[in-house]
């Protein structure tokens, strides 16, 4: 599929970014932009981690709630995973711009792959890579809601509603009781939500598992009942991705091309970068494509920046280095790891590669006005 970044999650957020006066280089959604110009008290976007168009038609009936208000199917950014669309959604920078291009990134100062959410090593078990934060260090951000603020003159208030935010909630409706309470405060306000359902029980189970469909219709029915408590606000619904159930193959059961890595590959499993020894390139790019042509398309760094996959807009310092010699995108099924999983099963479904349940997110438009 390919990534359309004037119809996707960041133009999604550029328009919500319009709507408060924040500069942006990147295009709107034009249908967004004329529901914002009425000018409602509270904007509230939710977030639901993994509830891409595919999996709502696998989950919901065709009557439910959210799909009568389906506007219509957007692309998420590249590569589709919470790591690149989540800071997309909270900076309003394409990947390339903002620098958080996946789950693992390479830095120098610490020689390894940083799990960069949860700031651990790669491949260790949950070790802390630093004493500090490593990627909030070397690719810190100014948020959506910093920015709304300063071209607001602090006017409208600005929160995030998740399990990592002050708020700590702990389930849907939790999230919808504090949106609640929120809205009812005086003065115009831009709320962000972010639950990790139903991505966490895909990857574990398969995207067509029964917890899965209790996810979904609970989303459901506790974002209607939400809606019908709201007044003048508008509610957005989308996702950061979908996912596909996928099987696994394994860098370590093809010495040819491990013996031409610098490093284990990192960004993502099906958006997967490799730095490559000089004298092994040709090597590298022969063997790959002979194990992995039918899974995986194969670009260098510089067709990678050519195609602007990651995004438009002036790069990031780090973004050329994380994207190492070449990237390997899944377009099927199939998906590669470095080596087999030593405390767990691999999991049932993945998410990052550019098939197009991975890419395609909704949006959801709902009026709660009475």
């Amino acid at each position: 599929m390919k990534i359309d970044y004037d119809n996707s999650l960041l133009s999604l957020i550029t328009s919500v970014l319009k709507h408060y006066g924040v500069p942006s280089s990147h295009r709107t959604l034009f249908e967004l932009d004329a529901i914002l110009s009425k000018n409602y008290k509270n904007l509230v976007v939710m977030l639901f981690d993994g509830m891409g168009t595919a999996i709502m038609e696998k989950h919901l009936p065709p009557d439910a709630f959210l799909y009568k208000h389906l506007k219509r199917t957007i692309s998420s950014v590249f590569p589709p995973t919470t790591t690149a669309a989540t800071i997309a959604m909270e900076t309003g920078l394409s990947p390339i711009e903002h620098g958080w291009l996946g789950w693992s990134l390479y830095f120098d100062e610490v020689g390894a792959n940083v799990n960069i959410f949860p700031n651990t090593l790669s491949g260790t078990g949950g070790q802390i890579a630093a004493d500090y934060n490593v990627a909030r260090q070397f690719i810190p951000y100014k948020s959506v809601g910093e920015k709304i603020s300063e071209a607001t003159n602090n006017n409208v208030g600005t929160y995030i509603v998740s399990p990592f935010s002050s708020f700590k909630s702990t389930g849907v409706n939790d999230i919808c009781n504090t949106v609640e309470q929120l809205c009812a405060k005086d003065g115009q306000k831009y709320i962000y939500t972010y639950w990790h359902q139903p991505d966490d029980d895909m990857h574990e189970n398969g995207t067509t598992h029964k917890k899965i469909t209790a996810h979904i219709l609970e989303i459901n029915s506790e974002v209607e009942e939400l809606c019908e408590r709201l007044e003048d606000t508008l509610v957005i619904v989308t996702a950061d991705h979908g996912l596909v159930d996928t099987t696994w193959l394994f860098l370590a059961d093809y010495p040819d091309i491990t013996e031409c890595l610098l490093r284990t590959p990192s960004i993502e499993s099906r958006a997967m970068t490799f730095f490559v020894k000089e004298e092994k390139r040709e090597q590298f790019e022969t063997s790959f494509k002979a194990h992995f042509s039918d899974y995986y398309q194969l670009y260098s760094k510089e067709q990678v920046l050519e195609k602007e996959l990651f995004g438009t807009g002036a790069s990031n310092p780090r973004s050329t280095g994380f994207i190492g010699d070449y990237l390997a995108v899944a377009f099927g099924e199939k998906s590669i790891e470095a080596s087999p999983p030593a405390n767990h099963e691999a999991f049932k479904a993945a998410h990052a590669g550019m098939t197009e349940d991975e890419m395609s997110v909704p949006l959801i438009v709902l009026d709660c006005t009475k």
